[in-house]
């Protein structure tokens, strides 16, 4: 009988830990790629900023009240699949997880992308 538990334990041991790796379509703590992103919604407006994607176009972003902080970065070449070339990225007061971009008087919110 103890030889069998046994057994079964070093059985199930792998598949315990293949269960518990991150999900699938997930980076290092759940972080998208950009292929992820554009692979979910082939439309989506993102851009990468520090190996990081952001995407705008989410509603109750959009209702949150939001103070833009300071200015942490610029949009370069290749960064973005929608946005100029020399947008100013700025953070938010309120959430990390948040950025604010702003170009030509508009302003948009981008959320980071996470997998659940």
């Amino acid at each position: 009988m103890r030889l069998l538990s046994t057994v079964l334990i070093i059985f199930l041991i792998p598949f315990i830990l293949i269960g518990c790796s991150g999900g699938l379509g997930q980076n290092e703590w759940g972080v998208l790629s950009k292929e992820q992103v554009l692979k979910l919604n082939p439309d989506a407006d993102i851009f990468e900023f520090d190996g990081r994607v952001y995407k705008t176009g989410i509603d109750w972003i959009e209702e949150e009240e939001l103070i833009k902080d300071e200015q942490i970065g610029e949009i370069s070449e290749g960064m973005a699949n929608k946005l100029p070339v020399g947008a100013k990225i700025f953070s938010s007061k309120e959430s990390r997880d948040i950025l604010i971009v702003e170009y030509d008087g508009k302003e948009k919110r981008y959320l980071l992308q996470v997998g659940e």
